[in-house]
């Protein structure tokens, strides 16, 4: 690690000494917040089994500490210590301290109404001096002539507030993830390491070992220490160091280089930070699941690693700003990703991604039916392949057009994908390819189209599914008894079908028409066997027993509306359960006078026929 040795100076210190020689510690804004979670528990089994060790031989390593030292001569601490990789430590560290100053002065006041002055006082010194010394100092205002208590240890703007009130031993409602990474944190931290001191007999025993679990925390645990005073040297470290096996995120790293890159331009900078912390306040994998779509929705280009060095060198290729409009334009990138990642969320949850409008006398651009498909291609059909795509869509599109969209890839994904199982590849550069072309087409001026794209996936369902091979997957893989995702699959077919009944009635030619006015919702649907999985003894018949799980016997119901069918014959359930059905096609079936192979098969070919009808583009 080339770094030069002359920029950094690397020491071995203890926990203890560290936070009583070299504070204040803080954490800069370009810093992601807070994110041990199993972590926690790992370090709260290193330090319970120091507690139970001999101190004289037994210490622990917690890992490194790289800090930026800053001097102000003006203060009477001149030497602050700007953490550049370990807050994740040294925050636990601090909470555990501050859990067992807490618990201390509990024990002081319980020993105090007891009338136990010995355990009281004991307890009351265990808190001070645990407070002063590894959690709070006193800065000296001669100017003033007055004294401040500042904490030791100040984390980011998006945590710091709520990381004060845990040490305060109070209990702040969690607005963001790495809140409730610390609350959880110090919960750990509570539950391992302090409910077995409160838990023994005596108040001398519980203060005694909560003495012991400080000395192993303060005396026993390890860092390498690292200073620099070179931001650049500490940035190189920053960037290739891991947090306790874990890797610093791409999201967490771009947000360092962006607010690096701006560092002459206080303004600017200032709101790029609060953007981040708007971008990074929702749970680490969607942050990154945003980024992986965002990328290739933008370049065309799949998002190969390492992602950080791909994000840098396509949207921030400069490595410092020199003008203002330098870091206006860094900034209004950052804002198109807090932008852009709303839109993601959106989608991601399979939400309509554009806001309500209700107008008097106007009929909506789109209707619920409309809406209900995007949910359907994401949550359903699971097609995470087309979000880079629906993302630019959904940012240079109208709703009309984004439908027509949304509907295209339904019917792809489930044809071509869930069905026949085509390889993503082919589809996945189709999709980045109009991203990036839609995107350039808005910039231009230009009207959004479909036309290419369509082009291209009635290709691919040529070369991969067309109608024999259609017919032969949905029969053969679509199978009640293969599992909730084929389940689902096949929710998504009879359902379709049923939207497209009075268009299938009048002959299903041309473009598939659907009735937009009923939402199915598939949370509702219940899926049917015509023949029952259980027929009594009665009712067995060998030949639908083959069958039973395909397509050819299944049918599905609204809310509520199977309750009574269960394990019945056909003749009990096509009076008593279809004929009062309110799905066109479980009650078509109380027309029928018998449920046999023969209408099996009939029922199957018109399903398939139906399927290649419909699912077509």
């Amino acid at each position: 690690m080339a770094f030069g040795a002359s920029s950094v100076t690397p020491r071995s210190v203890a926990v203890g000494t560290l936070l009583e020689e070299h504070h204040p510690f803080f954490i800069p804004r370009y810093q992601r917040s807070y994110a041990w979670d199993t972590q926690v528990a790992a370090f709260t089994d290193d330090v319970g089994d120091l507690v139970n060790a001999d101190p004289q031989e037994a210490s622990h390593f917690l890992g490194g500490i790289v800090c930026i030292e800053e001097t102000d001569h003006s203060q009477s601490r001149p030497h602050k210590y700007e953490i550049v990789d370990g807050q994740q430590r040294m925050a636990t560290v601090v909470l555990a301290l501050a859990e067992i100053e807490y618990a201390a002065n509990g024990i002081a006041k319980s020993a105090t109404q007891e009338d136990n002055i010995t355990a009281a006082a004991s307890a009351e010194i265990l808190a001070s001096d645990t407070r002063d010394r590894f959690l709070f100092w006193r800065n000296s205002i001669v100017s003033e002539g007055r004294k401040e208590t500042l904490p030791r240890l100040i984390l980011s703007d998006a945590d710091n507030q709520f990381f004060r009130d845990l040490i305060n031993g109070s209990d702040p409602k969690p607005e963001r993830e790495s809140h409730q990474l610390l609350a959880a944190a110090r919960a750990q931290i509570r539950a391992a390491l302090i409910k077995p001191a409160l838990e023994k007999v005596s108040r001398q025993e519980a203060i005694t070992h909560l003495d012991r679990l400080r000395t192993a925390i303060v005396s026993q645990c390890h860092v390498i220490q690292i200073v620099s005073a070179d931001r650049e040297r500490a940035y190189q470290l920053f960037s290739v160091l891991n947090d306790r096996g874990r890797s610093l995120e791409d999201a967490d790293l771009l947000r360092s280089y962006t607010l690096e890159v701006v560092q002459g331009f206080p303004e600017p900078q200032e709101k790029i930070a609060k953007l981040w912390d708007e971008i990074l306040k929702v749970p680490a994998k969607e942050v990154s699941d945003f980024f992986r779509a965002y990328y290739p929705s933008t370049t065309g280009a799949r998002a190969t690693l390492p992602l950080f060095k791909k994000l840098r060198e396509e949207y921030f290729p400069l490595s410092s700003a020199t003008t203002i409009e330098e870091a206006n334009t860094i900034l209004e990138r950052v804002k198109s990703f807090r932008d852009e990642q709303r839109i993601f969320a959106q989608i991601q949850e399979g939400s309509w991604p554009y806001p309500a409008h209700f107008e008097a006398g106007k009929v909506p651009a789109v209707t619920e039916w409309q809406k209900d498909r995007l949910k359907r291609l994401v949550i359903s059909l699971k097609h995470e392949l087309a979000m880079p795509l629906l993302l630019a869509a959904a940012n240079v599109a109208d709703e009309k057009k984004f439908f027509s969209l949304v509907q295209m890839l339904e019917v792809f994904a489930f044809r071509y994908k869930n069905v026949c199982g085509g390889h993503a590849t082919a589809p996945g550069n189709a999709y980045y390819a109009a991203a990036k072309k839609i995107r350039e087409l808005s910039s231009e001026g230009k009207p959004t189209n479909w036309d290419s794209l369509r082009l291209a996936l009635r290709s691919l369902i040529e070369k991969v599914a067309p109608d024999d091979q259609f017919r032969n997957s949905l029969e053969n893989r679509l199978r009640y008894d293969f599992g909730a995702a084929q389940r689902a699959n096949i929710c998504e077919l009879l359902t379709t079908i049923e939207d497209h009944a009075a268009w299938l009635a009048k002959g299903g030619a041309g473009i598939p028409k659907p009735n937009m006015v009923k939402v199915i919702d598939l949370g509702q649907v219940t899926l049917e066997h015509i023949y029952p999985q259980n027929p009594s003894p009665a009712d067995v018949n060998e030949e639908l027993s083959k069958v039973r799980d395909r397509i050819g016997n299944l049918t599905f119901f609204g809310p509520g509306e199977n309750s009574k069918a269960g394990n019945k014959s056909f003749s009990v359930k096509r009076q008593g359960c279809y004929s009062e059905s309110t799905v066109g096609m479980t009650q078509k079936l109380a027309q029928l006078p018998d449920w046999n192979i023969a209408a099996y098969n009939i029922r199957r070919d018109e399903l398939l026929d139906d399927a290649c009808k419909v699912f077509k583009i």
